[in-house]
């Protein structure tokens, strides 16, 4: 995989600002296991191809959790996140720009 920069996007339950999602852990490892993200660790998940890498973690909250996704190549490849974003029924957020 070729070097390029790497984003920082939130899916949130808000399009128009960083919100948590009030779900259980397990919600998330079963969501994000069935798009092909594999396990790396207690909140983060992956996803890697020749072209991309996708790192998605959960970050706890009083309610649940916060879901932060860095994506290498993100022009290219942000569809990958809309797919994990709708499946969460959530919105990309980056830089106070909505994407969904």
């Amino acid at each position: 995989m070729a070097t390029s920069s790497v984003r920082k996007f939130v899916i949130s339950v808000d399009p128009d600002e960083a919100l948590d999602f009030a779900e259980e852990l397990s919600y998330f490892e079963e969501t994000f296991l069935q798009s092909g993200l594999t396990k790396a660790g207690t909140y983060t998940f992956r996803y890697t191809d020749q072209e991309t890498l996708i790192k998605i973690d959960l970050s706890e909250s009083s309610d649940g959790y916060y879901v932060y996704a860095y994506v290498q190549a993100p022009g290219e490849h942000v569809y990958r996140l809309e797919e994990i974003a709708d499946l969460l029924g959530g919105y990309i957020i980056v830089a106070n720009a909505q994407y969904n």
